[in-house]
């Protein structure tokens, strides 16, 4: 099995920022408790607001795993008050050197 990288974006709904902030927190511990995550770290962009989750899982099993975890389930029964856009989720695919044009 190969692993599995994400890219996550959260836009809090005006005056959300805060409150979207604790809720993005709040995942991180529990998250590094799951066996096969790899890398799990919040980042929050210098435009206020915008909050980025960047992922590694051991396999496509593992992300599927997460999302069925009560603190994952928890954040999608909070999350949508305090968004001003949808939750966005990016599975990446490395782009080789080689295939550079």
């Amino acid at each position: 099995m190969s692993e599995v990288q994400v890219i996550a974006r959260a836009v809090a709904r005006a005056g959300k920022e805060y409150e979207l902030r604790a809720l993005l927190r709040g995942m991180l511990a529990p998250t590094h408790r799951e066996p096969r995550c790899l890398l799990y770290e919040l980042y929050e962009s210098h435009r206020e607001g915008r909050f980025y989750f960047h992922e590694f899982w051991e396999s496509q099993a593992a992300l599927d795993d997460h999302v069925t975890t009560p603190h994952f389930q928890h954040l999608q029964q909070k999350i949508g008050e305090l968004l001003g856009e949808p939750f966005e989720v990016n599975i990446l695919e490395e782009v080789p050197v080689s295939a550079a044009v």
